[in-house]
C-alpha cells in the first residue's frame, strides 16, 4: 500500500503558464497555504450521479514583499492578467504541488504587525491530475 506525503510547504514559487521561469518566495505563513479540490457531480436519469469536473482553489498568505511585484500576480485590475504556475514547494519528503494556467490574484493583507501579501486563484477541469501535478 502507497503512503501519502505530508503537506509541508517550504516556500511558494511563481513560474510562467509552462511552468519556466519560477522564482520561489519564502516567508509564507505557515498553515497558511490552502489547496482545495471540489469534485461537482451530474445526475443521471436513474437517478445515479457521475462526476462532471473539478474546481481547484488555492490560498497563501506571504510576508515576503517582492512576491506583490511579480509581473505574473495579478495586482491591478486595470492591467493585463497573465496565465501562470503556483507551486507549492514541499520540503524533503513532502508533497510539491504545481497547479498550471492559472490566473493569480494579489491583494495585501495587514496581520498583526506585518503586511503581508495574500495570492488565490481557481481552475476548473475535467482531470484534477491535469490540474494538480504532484512531485
Amino acid at each position: 500500500m502507497a503512503i501519502t506525503k505530508p503537506l509541508v510547504f517550504t516556500n511558494i514559487g511563481i513560474a510562467d503558464a509552462d511552468g519556466s521561469n519560477a522564482v520561489f518566495y519564502p516567508l509564507h505563513v505557515s498553515e497558511s497555504a490552502t489547496v482545495t479540490v471540489t469534485p461537482t457531480t451530474d445526475t443521471l436519469d436513474n437517478g445515479q450521479s457521475l462526476g462532471a469536473f473539478y474546481d481547484i482553489s488555492f490560498e497563501a498568505v506571504s510576508f515576503n514583499t517582492n512576491l506583490y511585484s511579480d509581473a505574473r500576480v495579478y495586482t491591478n485590475t486595470s492591467a493585463e492578467p497573465t496565465l501562470a504556475t503556483i507551486i507549492f514547494s514541499g520540503t524533503t519528503g513532502a508533497q510539491t504541488l504545481n497547479i498550471g494556467d492559472v490566473f493569480i490574484n494579489g491583494s495585501r493583507a495587514f496581520d498583526g504587525n506585518r503586511t503581508g501579501t495574500v495570492i488565490s486563484g481557481t481552475a476548473r477541469g475535467v482531470d484534477v491530475n491535469a490540474l494538480i501535478a504532484l512531485t
